[in-house]
């Protein structure tokens, strides 16, 4: 089957349905962004090439605060805009890096050092302790103010499930909620991967099962455009570092298989349509996928040994519309 990319004209009629759904919401949009606090210490625009010290240095344990306010345009025509809690991360001493999970919360130092800060709009990270890709960063106003103040109180849980980790790239958030075996997903303009360790190996038989119960898409529009990207899913990440994903879409038609259309991702991630359209929606439904069998359609070549993680994704960062979902009983076998 392979990747089965939409016409030109089809994928076109898309991105100029975005054009007028951003127009539509510009407005309402843009009455909920505030500037930088005038009394914030930093200011960061998002053109900067290094990390920004704080001026404060912690001991790994100790508790410190963070206010952040502003928003940067990653796109001011097409209405592309993102808050701190998507774009701002942090690093003590040398890293490792990790994100703000809102925009006042309280963290527990992860190391030693003087902390400091980086916008990651657009640019993709090189490594864990914060080493950015080549790339373009261009100023995006009007840029993003931080307050860093000494805590005492506990540090802001995430609230994610036991046993389940968000990926460092994407960062930290309160996007996951529940148990273990019950995971509740809300997003609205923000964006998170968790993930669970399972290092089980690939065979002809290995079997992908959930429940998943979607209440609301965060797109109305297909998803194969980057701009459109916005979307739930569940995936299985292998051991070649390839990762397969089956998502609900708005717009594409079941069993169609694309490319994730974002840099970096497009050469490690790909997309199946289990379900599509608003039919079924606010229902529990029951899947099982021959992961083997799939990933030889959707990718092809040298089969990988084992699979590595299970991922849940959540992303709302583009369109800023909220996505609502709940997945349970999710077996690898």
């Amino acid at each position: 089957m392979g990747e089965t990319k939409r016409s030109l004209l089809a994928r076109s009629a898309t991105f100029l349905a975005f054009l007028r759904q951003q127009r539509r919401n510009s407005a309402a949009r843009r009455s909920t962004l505030g500037g930088p606090d005038p009394s914030a210490t930093i200011l960061l625009d998002g053109s900067e090439q290094r990390w920004t010290p704080s001026g404060y240095s912690f001991v790994m344990g100790e508790h410190f605060q963070v206010i952040a306010t502003g928003h940067q345009w990653l796109s001011k025509p097409l209405g592309l805009v993102v808050e701190p809690r998507s774009t701002v991360y942090m690093r003590i001493g040398d890293g490792p890096v990790r994100k703000l999970i809102s925009h006042d919360a309280v963290y527990a130092a992860w190391s030693t050092g003087e902390l400091s800060f980086l916008t990651k709009g657009l640019s993709e990270f090189a490594d864990t302790s914060g080493g950015l890709l080549p790339g373009k960063r261009p100023r995006q106003a009007p840029g993003v103010g931080l307050r860093v103040i000494p805590s005492n109180e506990k540090a802001t849980a995430t609230g994610q499930p036991a046993g389940w980790e968000y990926l460092w790239r994407i960062g930290d958030g309160r996007i996951y909620m529940g148990d273990p075996d019950d995971i509740t997903v809300s997003t609205e303009g923000d964006v998170g991967i968790l993930q669970r360790e399972v290092g089980i190996a690939l065979t002809g038989q290995t079997e992908l099962s959930w429940e998943w119960l979607v209440e609301q898409l965060p797109s109305s529009l297909p998803e194969d455009l980057a701009f459109t990207h916005d979307y739930l899913s569940i995936a299985v990440e292998f051991d070649n570092g390839r990762d397969l994903t089956y998502m609900w879409s708005a717009g594409l038609p079941e069993g169609h298989v694309f490319r994730c259309p974002l840099g970096w991702w497009c050469e490690r991630e790909t997309h199946w349509t289990l379900r599509s359209g608003s039919q079924g929606l606010g229902h529990w439904h029951r899947e099982r996928r021959r992961v083997a069998e799939d990933y030889a359609a959707a990718l092809g070549g040298a089969m990988p040994k084992r699979i590595v993680r299970v991922w849940l994704i959540a992303n709302s960062v583009f369109q800023r519309s909220a996505g609502r979902a709940r997945f349970r009983q999710i077996r690898l076998r």
